[in-house]
C-alpha cells in the first residue's frame, strides 16, 4: 500500500512537471518535446497530456502540440484575463449588491463546466446562490446559458453530448432540442433567466459580459431571488445589470491593456 501511495505521487510531480514546462515555454510543445523536457517516456507523456487535456489543465492545438489551458491560466498565471477579470468585477459587484439588496455572481466557462468567478453577497443568508468557485450546470442556471448563447451550434451540441443534462427540478430544461431554442432566444433578447431550473424556489437573471471585440467572455448575474411567480418580476434589474457589464468591460480593458 505504501508503494503504490509513492507511485502515486510520482505521476503526480510528472504531471505537474509537464503543467511547468508549457507554462514556462508560452508557444506549443510536441508530445516529443515534453517527453525529451521532462525526461519521459513519450507514451507516459502523451497520457498526462490526455488526462490533463479532459480536465482543462492543457489544449491540444490543430497541429497536435500542447499549451496550457484557460484553468492552468486562471490558478497561476498573473496577467491571465480571468484574474484581471476577477478583480475589475469587484468593486461594481460589491456596489449593485449594496444598492439593490440582492447577490451578484460572475460566471465563466471551462468547457461543458460553468464556474462562480467573482461574488458580491448580502449580510443575510441565502440557501439559493452557489459558493464562490462553485461549479454550475451550464444548462440549468442563468449564467451558463448566457455562456453558450452565441457559440456555433456544432460546439453547443458537442457540450450537450459531453453533458449528462440530468433534471435538478421539474423545471429543469433537460432536452437538447428545447436547450438549442432557449439559447437562440438569449440570443436574440440579450438576457437569459434561471426560473426554478436549478433550485425549486429560487430565480436569478444574467447578462453577458463582452471583451473590447464584443465576444462574450463571462455572464453577470443577479441571483438568490426566491418565491417570484413570474420572470417578469426580474426585469426590473436587467438595466443595472447592462449598465454593470459594460462598466465591467471597460475597467477591465483599460486595465489589461486590450
Amino acid at each position: 500500500m505504501e508503494k503504490q501511495n509513492v507511485e502515486t505521487i510520482k505521476m503526480v510531480d510528472r504531471a505537474l512537471e509537464v503543467l511547468d514546462i508549457l507554462r514556462k515555454e508560452r508557444s506549443p510543445l510536441g508530445v516529443n518535446e515534453i517527453a525529451k523536457s521532462c525526461e519521459l517516456n513519450p507514451s507516459t507523456a502523451f497520457r498526462i497530456l490526455k488526462t490533463l487535456e479532459v480536465n482543462g489543465w492543457v489544449y491540444q492545438c490543430n497541429d497536435g502540440r500542447y499549451i496550457t489551458g484557460q484553468k492552468i491560466s486562471f490558478v497561476i498565471e498573473k496577467n491571465n484575463l480571468y484574474l484581471a477579470l476577477k478583480e475589475v468585477a469587484e468593486l461594481t459587484m460589491i456596489r449593485c449588491t449594496e444598492e439593490h439588496g440582492q447577490p451578484m455572481n460572475l460566471i465563466v466557462r471551462e468547457g461543458h463546466r460553468c464556474y462562480v468567478l467573482q461574488q458580491s453577497r448580502t449580510k443575510s443568508l441565502v440557501n439559493y446562490v452557489p459558493a464562490l468557485y462553485s461549479e454550475l450546470p451550464f444548462y440549468a442556471c442563468a449564467g451558463g446559458k448566457v455562456l453558450m448563447s452565441e457559440l456555433p451550434i456544432s460546439l453547443v451540441e458537442k457540450l450537450v453530448d459531453s453533458c449528462d443534462m440530468e433534471p435538478l427540478t421539474p423545471y429543469t430544461i433537460i432536452d437538447p432540442d428545447e436547450f438549442w431554442l432557449e439559447v437562440r432566444k438569449i440570443a436574440k433578447r440579450g438576457y437569459a433567466f434561471d426560473h426554478r431550473e436549478s433550485s425549486d424556489n429560487g430565480s436569478c437573471i444574467s447578462v453577458p459580459v463582452r471583451d473590447s471585440e464584443g465576444n462574450i467572455i463571462a455572464a453577470l448575474s443577479f441571483s438568490g431571488f426566491v418565491g417570484i411567480k413570474d420572470t417578469d418580476e426580474l426585469l426590473s434589474y436587467l438595466p443595472v445589470l447592462k449598465e454593470a457589464s459594460e462598466e465591467i468591460t471597460r475597467n477591465l480593458f483599460q486595465c489589461w491593456g486590450r
